[in-house]
């Protein structure tokens, strides 16, 4: 009893160190863990959404894209692929005693050139292999507008499949240009 009381203990600590130094919410992580070439292969590029909230009143990011990347001993890919902006909402967030904030969302699809590059990268020949060890990992990359605070809040959700809706890929993510550009 003490030793299940023990191994209970440290698994509590394991998932609290891990969601609290990671950016990447633990539900995001367990979900994605499930997730195996046969899914990516069937995934529809037409299906894909990306939405991003930040603390801004204006759009702050361009040239958004979604990059795939593999790393393994059988090889490698990094594809990246170029997004459109379907849909943008502004909301005023008033406080009783400080000024009020924003929050920016949009979403964002494939463009036809990413869906077309998209289902290419799902024929690769290293997708089909069954026993490979490696990582993969989706990430979303962008540019910041001229107008971009100096220091703002984002977040990223991204959906792969409507029926599973979004998952977060980071949360809440302070972005601090200042300390950016010092480094």
């Amino acid at each position: 009893m003490k030793k299940l009381a023990t191994t209970i203990f440290k698994s509590l600590i394991l998932i609290t160190l891990l969601q609290g130094c990671s950016s990447m919410p633990l539900t995001t992580m367990l979900k994605m863990s499930s997730f195996d070439e046969t899914d990516f292969v069937n995934l529809k590029p037409e299906d894909i959404r990306v939405k991003v909230r930040n603390s801004t009143s204006d759009n702050v990011l361009r040239n958004n894209v979604l990059r795939y990347q593999y790393k393994g001993p059988e090889g490698s890919i990094d594809e990246s692929f170029s997004m459109e902006l379907v849909k943008e909402n502004v909301e005023t967030i008033e406080h009783w005693f400080t000024d009020n904030s924003y929050q920016h969302s949009g979403w964002y699809k494939l463009d036809a050139e990413g869906i077309k590059l998209f289902k290419e990268l799902q024929k690769d020949p290293l997708l089909a292999m069954r026993k490979k060890e490696g990582d993969f990992k989706f990430s979303v990359t962008f540019k910041l507008s001229e107008g971009a605070p100096k220091r703002f809040m984002m977040s990223i959700d991204l959906l792969l499949n409507p029926e599973d809706g979004y998952f977060t890929l980071f949360d809440q993510h302070e972005l601090d240009l200042t300390e950016a550009q010092n480094d």
